[in-house]
Parts: C-alpha cells; structure tokens; sequence
C-alpha cells in the first residue's frame, strides 16, 4: 500500500511541533527550587506564573524560551518539508497544543500565550508587529492577560488566511481557539470573582496580590 508523502510529511511536522512544545521551563525552575509549580500560584506551568513565584528575571526567561521554541518548530518544519505548504502551520499548532497538553507532565501545561507569539513570529515580523499592537490596545483596554492568547487564536488564523491565502493552513492554525479558550475558563471565571489578577501586577505586585486575596491563598 502507497503511504501519502504529505501525510506523512503533515505527521513527522505535528511531532516535531508537539515534542518542542512539550519542553517546559517553568516547570524545571520550580522542580529546581523544590515544588511543582502546577500547585503553587495559579497552577499554571508558565511565564506568568512563574513571575508570580519566581519573579521578572525568571519569567522573562520562560517566556523568552517558549517563544523561540514555537519559533523553531515552525522554522525547522518548513525547512525540513518545503514541498508540503501547510509545514509551518502543522508544526506551530501541535507545539501550541503540545504545551498546553504535554504527554510528560500527565497532560496539565501551560496555556499557550508565548507559543502563540512564537509561532506568530516564525511566519514574519509584519504579522507578529502587526498582532503585537492590536493585542496591546486590547490588553491595555481590559488589564487582564488572559484576553490576549483567546482572541489571538482566533485573529491571527483569519489575518494569516488573508495574508497568505492558504486557508488551509489557516484552519489547521485555528483548531487551537477551542482549546485556548478551554484553558483559560478559570480565568474568566476569576474575572467575575474579581480574583484575577491585572497586567498591572507587573508593577504593582502588593497591590494586585491584596486586591485578589492571593496572599491568603498562597
């Protein structure tokens, strides 16, 4: 029987994506200063939460590191595969979903905010520029993060259809919304609660942390 060479193209992409994505920084901080950081803070293994536990410096760091991995993986897909035109795509999707819901870490990952923008970046600077700026407006509009990875994985697919005119890389981009949003339902739940904290936490840390009685949960 003849094996598809896309297919088989599309699934040695999604592998590379879902295995960078499994790579988790904030995790290997908090294994090194001696918790799971899935049970301390927000329980989030990610960049934010990392600055809640560990500070800027730290935060910083993962964020930059889950970034560059997404960045790779579309990169390195689209190298290896240059004939299959949906690589990058299929590559950026399964790392997003690989971080988000890594086999290693019993399915429980970050949320996918940084990988967004790795991915993003990887396809050019314009897009990424481009979607930096409408999601500051945005962020700066609502203060809560959490807006920012559950609008982006429904924009940036739309803006990418547009700009490349392959939709059906467009729509292999889009099928992390779903899960994006899932991700983030504490989130909003929080919000209604007024126990989510604010951008501003960046430079009002005690301020944010007694507004949302995360002093008393910690």
């Amino acid at each position: 029987m003849k094996i598809n060479k896309k297919l088989l193209q599309a699934a040695a992409g999604a592998a590379i994506g879902y295995a960078t994505g499994m790579l988790n920084p904030a995790y290997v901080i908090g294994l090194r200063k001696g918790y799971d950081i899935r049970k301390k803070g927000s329980g989030n293994p990610g960049a934010s939460n990392t600055i809640i536990l560990e500070g800027k410096k730290a935060g910083l760091f993962v964020m930059a590191f889950d970034i560059s991995k997404a960045a790779v993986a579309v990169s390195l897909s689209r190298r290896l595969f240059p004939k299959y035109d949906c690589a990058g795509e299929t590559a950026g999707t399964a790392c997003v979903l690989g971080h988000m819901f890594p086999a290693t870490l019993g399915f429980r990952g970050g949320k996918g905010l940084a990988c967004l923008g790795g991915e993003i970046l990887a396809f050019g600077l314009h897009d990424f520029a481009t979607m930096l700026f409408f999601e500051s407006v945005l962020l700066m509009a609502t203060r809560y993060i959490c807006f920012v990875p559950i609008t982006l994985s429904v924009a940036y697919p739309i803006y990418h259809g547009f700009e490349t005119g392959n939709w059906k890389g467009s729509a292999i981009l889009g099928t992390v919304a779903l899960p994006v949003l899932v991700k983030h339902i504490e989130n909003l739940k929080r919000i209604a609660e007024g126990r989510e904290l604010k951008v501003d936490f960046l430079w009002n840390k005690e301020g944010e942390l007694e507004r949302t009685g995360w002093e008393e949960e910690e």
